[in-house]
């Protein structure tokens, strides 16, 4: 009886081991496929990973070859010249910003129209205390040499018109007014008329400082649709704003 039953002991110990190694063994099966099949998706997700920035890369070359990069190329190239004029003459109250799509803003900061705006109510005539203000942005136009900035970017010109563009520079003078109604009997019909003239009288007076000829120059008026401050009557919406603009127009529009 004793051996009987040390026997069955034994049976039930060596089937104990036995299941517990197939559990571990089972186990490590389980360990190894999991992490057979994180290691696929990992690939996988590199792989993917790796084709998208190949694909980005090819995009950031396609882009740098179209005629919209070599214009912004352009028109940067633009803005730095006209900062580095900026600073050279020491025109803290000119702000030049790079407005990409319309060229090379120019604008005389709000604070010089504290005490007296650049225009009177109701009048196109530039205020006399702004005028050597005008003066000294023509000159910075005269300095950068407008008339020859295609001529000194030439590879980049040739890049935009080979596909089928023509580029000129252009000095384009935008007009604005306060929201105050004219009176009766004023001069002007309306404020986008008195803006026009406004912009008018602002070429008028670069043109004759720069001796550049007229057909550098374009000028618009926006009445007071364009505000700069919220409350729309301010004086300070009495202003222009001068645009340095490398315009480009397909040449197809010419042919027709």
């Amino acid at each position: 009886m004793r051996l009987l039953k040390e026997t069955d002991d034994l049976s039930s110990e060596d089937y104990l081991k036995g299941y517990l190694k197939d559990f571990e063994d089972q186990t490590e099966k389980n360990l190894h496929r999991r992490n057979y099949a994180w290691l696929l998706v990992y690939s996988a997700l590199f792989t993917s990973l790796l084709a998208f920035f190949i694909l980005i890369i090819g995009m950031i070359e396609l882009e740098s070859s179209t005629p919209e990069r070599n214009y912004q190329k352009l028109v940067h190239q633009l803005h730095m010249q006209v900062l580095s004029e900026k600073e050279q003459q020491g025109l803290d109250w000119l702000e030049v910003e790079n407005t990409l799509s319309k060229g090379v803003r120019l604008t005389i900061s709000a604070d010089v129209f504290r005490q007296v705006s650049l225009f009177q109510s109701a009048s196109d005539q530039v205020n006399a205390l702004h005028v050597p203000y005008l003066i000294k942005i023509s000159e910075l136009i005269k300095a950068i040499r407008v008339d020859e900035f295609t001529e000194r970017n030439q590879r980049l010109v040739q890049q935009i018109e080979a596909h089928g563009f023509e580029l000129f520079m252009t000095i384009r003078v935008e007009g604005h007014t306060d929201s105050l109604r004219l009176a009766r009997g004023a001069r002007f019909v309306n404020n986008v008329e008195l803006s026009t003239f406004r912009a008018y009288a602002v070429k008028d007076l670069i043109q004759s400082h720069t001796k550049l000829p007229s057909y550098f120059f374009s000028i618009s008026g926006y009445g007071s649709f364009r505000p700069l401050m919220l409350d729309s009557t301010s004086a300070k919406n009495r202003r222009v704003e001068i645009y340095l603009q490398p315009q480009v127009i397909s040449q197809r529009a010419n042919d027709v």
